[in-house]
């Protein structure tokens, strides 16, 4: 439960320090230097706002905003991708690199995923609620309720 929550508050952590760590060890490694490290210039401000896309997906969920907690599959996956960007800015690799981007995609699709069965599953109970007051609304009354008004039609 407690590393759940520390995923929750992590997250948002996550968005400026985990680019600058991809700027930083890159430098500190001197691998990069060129081409490559222009490429990284422009692949951390993209890296930001995959991560804001997948924190705001995440943070659409009902669940995670009252528990201020993730599930077990959003912290599975958000710590294979931020691990998985921690060893891009030690390893310069096209491996590593090819890792961070199919986990990004699969911790975007896994939020998609998880807000689409909480919002259908919500949508479900809203509505048999309301088909629940209905047929209550229209079943007959018992002849015995005083709070059914009767009228009646008289010939004159």
């Amino acid at each position: 439960m407690w590393l759940r929550r520390a995923f929750y508050y992590v997250q948002f952590w996550a968005i400026p320090v985990l680019p600058l760590w991809l700027l930083i060890g890159r430098g500190v490694m001197m691998d990069g230097i060129g081409w490559g490290f222009l490429a990284l210039l422009v692949a951390c401000p993209l890296l930001s706002v995959a991560m804001i896309a997948v924190m705001g997906i995440t943070m659409a969920r009902k669940s995670v905003r009252r528990a201020r907690m993730l599930s077990w599959l959003d912290a599975g996956v958000l710590a294979a991708w931020y691990l998985s960007i921690v060893l891009a800015g030690l390893i310069a690799s096209p491996i590593v690199a090819t890792l961070v981007v199919v986990l990004m995609l699969v911790a975007f699709w896994s939020a998609v995923w998880q807000l689409v069965v909480e919002t259908r599953q919500r949508v479900n109970t809203v509505l048999a609620s309301f088909e629940n007051v209905a047929t209550r609304a229209y079943e007959s009354p018992s002849p015995d309720d005083p709070n059914v008004i009767r009228i009646r039609r008289t010939l004159s």
